[in-house]
């Protein structure tokens, strides 16, 4: 069995629209790799920026999360502590879907 979550995320003018050299300072300040690191593979992450898509979707980043089922709580603990970082006050809006296989 394995877990699934789509995560849509999506916010105002934040650190994803700044120049190349202030987003690598921020990077520095977030840790927000670092954390995603740190649970792999339990949880293997897969992001991908919606701006490549096209100009006009309506969300910034779609995230695809996987792990098994027993993992949730790790998975949880991850998904707080990258809640917890500078970068998340520039979210506005989140859609998480959660889908479960046998």
């Amino acid at each position: 069995m394995t877990s699934r979550l789509f995560s849509f995320v999506g916010g105002n003018v934040g650190p994803w629209r700044v120049t190349s050299e202030r987003r690598a300072i921020f990077e520095e300040q977030s840790h927000h790799t670092r954390i995603g690191l740190q649970y792999l593979p339990a949880v293997a992450r897969r992001l991908h920026h919606c701006r490549d898509l096209s100009g006009s979707e309506p969300f910034d980043f779609l995230t695809w999360f996987e792990f098994a089922p027993e993992l949730e709580e790790s998975f949880n603990q991850m998904v707080a502590e990258l809640r917890a970082t500078p970068e998340w006050t520039y979210v506005e809006r989140e859609v998480d879907v959660r889908l479960v296989r046998d």
